[in-house]
């Protein structure tokens, strides 16, 4: 029972951090976003601006995440837990970051590049999911960035 209550102390000390780091991101890219729908010459540099904005968000709250946990949590804990989960996804963050960027230079390698993004993404969003329930079977409060969404978003 003992473990409810710090999942939920996590996860209150977690939602504003990452609230604050989405809106710092996901602002400017909107502003951004209603110009470049109407002209098509902005459309090629907001499809790369939007794409990096994204994975900035990722790697920043994992980031946050990482110094926040850092003190609530035992250093195996830490290690075995949190930190695992957050290199695997901010390496994720950053190879899709440059797979889009690679695929959207060239002009001949969209398709295989696009396939190669979603093969990535999923391969990294598995290893994601396999290292979660594994945090959680070792510290029962672990708190997922899905719980923090969602947690988020209920308010």
């Amino acid at each position: 029972m003992e473990h409810v209550f710090e999942r939920q102390a996590r996860l209150n000390v977690m939602k504003r951090p990452v609230r604050i780091v989405t809106y710092v991101f996901l602002i400017p890219g909107l502003i951004f976003a209603v110009p470049a729908w109407f002209v098509p010459a902005l459309a090629s540099v907001f499809s790369q601006v939007i794409f990096f904005c994204l994975c900035g968000i990722g790697v920043v709250r994992e980031i946050v995440r990482l110094r926040l946990m850092k003190s609530y949590l035992t250093p195996s804990i830490y290690q075995q837990t949190v930190q695992r989960v957050a290199r695997l996804t901010i390496i994720g963050y950053v190879v899709a970051w440059l797979i889009a960027v690679v695929m959207l230079s060239i002009p001949n390698a969209p398709g295989y590049l696009f396939v190669l993004l979603l093969v990535w993404s999923g391969g990294v969003g598995l290893g994601v999911t396999r290292l979660n329930r594994l945090a959680k079977q070792i510290d029962p409060a672990y708190v997922t960035m899905g719980e923090i969404e969602r947690a988020w978003w209920k308010r």
